[in-house]
């Protein structure tokens, strides 16, 4: 990052009297103080000179995280070609989804505007990975990203564009694999604890449609965030509603439905299954995906139930399902008295799995596949019940397995000379959802307040009567003595009363301010931003506090 000084005077868009209200949402705060821009397209920004600050800031505590830990940094492209999103599959569901920009070249190749780089990792690797020794593989990049959002919102929490600190590792093993998503997660964690986000934790996610396997959610808590997540109000557990263990509320007369679904494997094969739960409960996909191993679940199209079990949606009974795998729900595998759909009739009551009338002894084998849902009970301690809570998506870490190195054809030579395809894991940290959620938490009622490592400049210096003899010379004095100490400098020399001055300082949020005034020519005035303390001292007497970063 530069440390050359950033000039008030000199500074675009200019800086204007009463700049802007402290009471204003952040995102209003960020642009009328000339961190963003707005653009035409909606979820798109500008980065303007004091965001592109703390933007770079954010990017470097990141990429030193990760090198630190081993990774190379690379540079992927984000033009992408169709071949490399066919190969892996994703073309047609993310064009399904509508998230994908694509466009076309002169010469009739199509290509995207990739929203996450999983397929030109595998291509890179893929043109250098020859044995065993190769791996493992770690790489890190920080990269501008689009996905074409139905609904941008949130300011730069959820835009059409954005940064992304991006890792993404190759093993030889799921073990090897397992050992890179823990070195990810710690380089996760220690990145966003550098760039100044507190109360950070972790949660296991939903993979969503970038990965089948584990995943791990980076969180803050906060009003401004986009997710959504279950709380249990005894013990703290927290997570995705699709994966918390919850148990079900009590039932007086249950009713068993039969869901049925399609499973994709890894090498693209696709089965009907059915899962047998509470009807007021919902199975959760990526609890099923887990149980039967698929890497993709989705729900078998409704016209298609009568070929495969002779009935319609909603009429189907786990006696229906002979042939078909058929897991089961632990909200029902330990009934002992329940109602089945009988078609048009209604409901058949009384039913158990030791058999009835028309209907054999089954043997249920009990599994969690249901979704957790406010008020139910949490499935860890069994005391407390969940609760949503508000969070921002700070950074995920995702399992990917052979995924996507398996059908885009990337393979080692093992120890005994065989074709192996190696397992992958990624990470992406959300560069500047990180800058408007560090923008959001440290805020007050005077403006914004950046934490040290975080700010666009570590001091701002304050130029009273800059239009005096003598003070231009002094203001480039105390500049050069502190650059020489390493300082990155906000400097406000423009010809503005001191109360307007000072207010301005309050509300751009840099750690600290210094006062340069003609009535004291031997020290200058320290003002912490934080704590408002106040305090006069000759210059060479100011501490050396802020980051190296």
């Amino acid at each position: 990052m530069t440390d050359t000084p950033l000039y008030a005077s000199r500074l675009w868009p200019p800086v204007r009297r009463r700049a802007a209200d402290p009471s204003a949402s952040t995102m209003d705060l960020l642009e009328s103080l000339g961190f963003v821009g707005k653009t035409d397209a909606t979820g798109v920004h500008t980065l303007l000179p004091l965001g592109l600050r703390v933007h770079d800031r954010l990017a470097r505590i990141a990429r030193t995280a990760f090198e630190e830990r081993g990774l190379n940094s690379v540079g992927f492209p984000t033009l992408q070609s169709r071949t490399l999103w066919e190969q892996s599959g994703r073309w047609a569901t993310y064009q399904a989804e509508g998230a994908l920009l694509t466009t076309r070249s002169h010469s009739g190749e199509e290509l995207c505007l990739a929203p996450t780089s999983e397929e030109i990792a595998v291509a890179t690797v893929r043109e250098h990975l020859r044995s065993y020794r190769d791996l493992p593989v770690r790489l890190f990049l920080s990269t501008s990203k689009f996905r074409d959002e139905l609904a941008p919102r949130g300011g730069m929490m959820r835009g059409r564009e954005f940064t992304m600190a991006d890792a993404y590792t190759f093993d030889t093993s799921p073990e090897d694999m397992r050992t890179s998503t823990g070195l990810l997660n710690d380089a996760c964690r220690a990145a966003l604890c550098a760039m100044g986000l507190t109360g950070v934790f972790q949660a296991p996610a939903d993979g969503g449609s970038i990965s089948a396997g584990p995943s791990t959610e980076h969180l803050v808590l906060g009003d401004i965030g986009q997710s959504t997540l279950l709380a249990c109000d005894y013990c703290g557990h927290r997570g995705d509603a699709a994966l918390l263990t919850a148990l079900p509320p009590f039932a007086s007369d249950p009713v068993v439905n039969v869901i049925a679904f399609t499973l994709t494997t890894v090498d693209g094969t696709s089965t009907p299954a059915a899962v047998a739960i509470r009807s007021d409960l919902h199975v959760s996909p990526r609890k099923l995906a887990a149980a039967s191993g698929a890497v993709h679940v989705e729900l078998l199209d409704a016209e298609h139930l009568p070929a495969l079990f002779g009935k319609h949606a909603g009429t189907l009974t786990p006696w229906d399902c002979t042939g078909t795998p058929l897991y089961f729900d632990h909200s029902v595998a330990s009934l002992e008295k329940f109602s089945v759909s009988d078609g048009a009739a209604g409901l058949r009551t009384g039913v158990s799995w030791s058999g009835a009338t028309g209907l054999p002894a089954l043997s249920p084998t009990s599994s969690d596949l249901s979704q957790a849902a406010p008020g139910m009970t949490c499935g860890r301690c069994t005391q407390g019940r969940f609760h949503e809570v508000r969070c921002v998506e700070v950074a995920h870490v995702f399992e990917l397995g052979t995924q996507y190195a398996a059908p885009m054809g990337l393979n080692f030579t093992d120890q005994q000379g065989r074709s192996r395809t190696p397992h992958m894991a990624c990470s992406g940290i959300g560069i500047t959802r990180c800058l408007q959620t560090l923008a959001e938490l440290h805020r007050d009622t005077l403006g914004l307040r950046w934490v040290p490592q975080a700010a666009p400049a570590d001091l701002h210096l304050t130029v009273l009567r800059p239009d005096l003899p003598g003070m231009r010379e002094r203001t480039d004095r105390t500049v050069h003595q502190l650059r020489a100490r390493g300082a990155r400098l906000f400097v406000d020399d423009r010809p503005e009363p001191s109360g307007e001055k000072f207010r301005y300082a309050a509300l751009l949020g840099l750690p600290r301010s210094l006062v340069l005034s003609p009535q004291h020519d031997d020290d200058i005035e320290l003002i912490d931003r934080a704590t408002s303390r106040t305090r006069r001292m000759p210059l060479v007497h100011i501490p050396d506090t802020w980051s190296t970063n």
